[in-house]
């Protein structure tokens, strides 16, 4: 029987960056939303990197410390890119795009529901100058870098961070293997080690409890971070928006913990916001 892993310190790490960068990012949203600016590019520009720099930031920094860790062990596994388990497959493609016209149809729902038609949040441009501001604000932020960012944070450092954090502590009760960074995972985010000790009743209720909060805690967080700039007394938008971005960061989360890469969850986003811009550009 091998040794019995104590990673508390490493999961702690884990979800420490990420607290705080949702933390910073929640809070430049609120600021930046709060401020009149006399250029409306600089408040569009402004608005997305002040989320988009801290969620980066906390996936830089998670990424230095891991590897700072692993180098001493002489562990290959111990990188960043096997955390957020940042890579596509073809097949990732149909479970991105089923589970992004999903929740947009869900989020659809919710709108004639509260609204009493479809598309009232829709997305809204203004009057269309066709330069690179426009191309940033129509396509290229909404539809590709924030899929991508977002997703790199929320079902990759978020979803594994919670996950790994609640099966070491299942691990640790059950007496059984705890999860660390380099660990080589058959199951996304469980290591291998020791498992034949465990019981299979014990590992399946351990991995199912854990992707379970992982998926609730990755779609919360989601939800929070686009709800601090709605207005506080516009109850519509609060459920609508809340309702919407947490059925699909919990989609999203399924998606990833399901295929153990995070590729059908960037695709799943893509589809999501793709479905609310591309209809608005054409009616420009």
């Amino acid at each position: 029987m091998g040794a019995l892993v104590q990673p508390v310190t490493r999961q702690s790490n884990l979800l420490m960056p990420a607290g705080i960068g949702i933390v910073v990012a929640m809070v430049l949203l609120v600021s930046v939303g709060a401020t009149v600016f006399d250029d409306p590019n600089v408040a569009l520009l402004l608005g997305y990197l002040c989320v988009w720099v801290p969620l980066l930031a906390a996936i830089g920094v998670t990424g230095v410390w891991i590897a700072k860790v692993s180098a001493p062990a002489g562990s290959g596994g111990g990188s960043i890119v096997r955390l957020l388990r940042l890579s596509i497959r073809p097949i990732d493609l149909v479970w991105g795009l089923a589970a992004g016209l999903l929740a947009r149809t869900v989020a659809s729902l919710i709108e004639i529901g509260v609204y009493g038609s479809m598309g009232t949040t829709g997305a809204t441009f203004g009057e269309t100058v066709y330069d690179f501001w426009w191309l940033f604000g129509a396509l290229l932020a909404p539809v590709l870098l924030a899929p991508v960012v977002e997703e790199l944070f929320f079902r990759g450092l978020v979803l594994r961070a919670v996950y790994e954090q609640v099966a070491a502590a299942r691990g640790r009760k059950n007496g059984n293997i705890v999860d660390t960074p380099s660990s080589t995972s058959l199951v996304p985010g469980v290591s291998q080690i020791d498992r034949s000790d465990a019981p299979d009743a014990r590992r399946q209720s351990a991995g199912g409890a854990a992707g379970a909060i992982a998926i609730a805690v990755s779609g919360l967080t989601f939800a929070l971070m686009h709800l601090v700039t709605i207005d506080v007394g516009s109850t519509d938008a609060i459920v609508v928006v809340g309702m919407s971005t947490l059925i699909f960061g919990m989609a999203a989360a399924s998606v990833s913990l399901a295929t153990g890469r995070i590729g059908g969850a960037i695709i799943a986003h893509v589809t999501f916001n793709s479905l609310v811009i591309v209809p608005a550009l054409v009616i420009i």
